[in-house]
């Protein structure tokens, strides 16, 4: 079978393509991007150029490619691309295989506001929270961030409401959670019969991202993640973020795709991304042996040479 991942100058997309890659079970991996200013041809069987998600040519290019390349199996890694493929699933059907996590989920998801609105109105326990122009923050700080869109871009703290005021209408607002060293990345597996695997890590943020981290295991946050699941109801792989607070812990987000820690996941023995391919492919799933509590990962540099031929 032939397999195609989006969005490889990515982090997440890279390494969806390395894991893929070092499984070995797969004839052929292709690699797609807005540009081709990355290393993917050093990994990738083949590599191109698409259009970017929001062109109108973007879901036909895609098909044609499908098609064109045999491909058997797509793996969808950027937002934007899985927000349109989402709510054009239809199109696929027949066509290909699509890793993507149910519409639902991945149309509230994506949405910061609309994630923390609908879960407190299931009775789950979330940040004070509003968005600017609409909501008035009782105290402060508050964390400001986009309603759309991954990792800390854009995101900043402000400390009054004057300075709130001087910001676009629209944006979301939320309490600033505490303590900061008692942040948590989550990875979450659901199979078919919504039985759950979980990976907490402790981590630290450098420039965005997971730059080092240590594996827990503590059941509060088990039991709110279980929480998540018994409210969604559908399987798949996504990420939650959260705090552990002195009221217990308190998400900030969800990312309802493979997040920038699928490559340490992988390393870990808990293989997330090869258990959803298995689901959807109807394949015997690797077993799972948990990683010993506190295992340090730490993200490094690999430098990659191209030279002109």
């Amino acid at each position: 079978m032939n397999v195609l991942v989006s969005g490889i100058a990515g982090d997440i997309g890279f390494g969806v393509g390395r894991i893929m890659i070092e499984w070995g079970i797969f004839k052929q991996i292709h690699g797609i991007d807005i540009s081709d200013d990355h290393p993917g041809s050093l990994l990738f069987d083949f590599v191109d150029i698409a259009p970017k998600a929001d062109s109108d040519d973007y879901i036909k290019w895609v098909c044609d490619y499908l098609q064109r390349h045999k491909i058997g199996l797509f793996i969808p890694t950027s937002e934007a691309e899985i927000s349109l493929i989402s709510k054009n699933a239809e199109i696929f059907i027949g066509l290909t295989h699509v890793l993507i996590n149910d519409p639902i989920l991945v149309e509230i998801c994506l949405d910061k506001y609309k994630t923390l609105e609908f879960l407190h109105s299931k009775g789950m326990a979330v940040p004070i929270h509003g968005l600017v122009g609409t909501d008035v923050p009782n105290n402060f700080p508050v964390i400001i961030k986009p309603r759309r869109g991954q990792g800390s871009k854009g995101q900043k703290t402000v400390y009054s409401n004057d300075d709130l005021t001087r910001l676009e209408s629209g944006k979301v607002w939320q309490e600033l959670l505490i303590p900061g060293n008692q942040e948590y990345t989550c990875a979450v597996y659901v199979d078919s019969n919504l039985d759950i695997k979980c990976l907490q890590i402790n981590r630290t943020l450098i420039a965005g991202y997971t730059g080092k981290g240590t594996i827990v295991k503590t059941l509060e946050i088990s039991n709110y993640l279980k929480m998540i699941v018994d409210i969604f109801k559908f399987s798949g792989c996504f990420n939650v973020q959260l705090i552990l607070t002195d009221q217990g812990p308190l998400l900030f987000e969800i990312n309802p795709r493979l997040s920038s820690t699928v490559m340490f996941r992988d390393k870990l023995g808990f293989t997330d991304l090869r258990w959803w391919v298995c689901d959807k492919l109807g394949y015997d799933k690797p077993t799972y042996i948990e990683p010993v509590i506190g295992t340090k990962i730490y993200r490094g540099n690999t430098e990659y040479i191209v030279e002109l031929n």
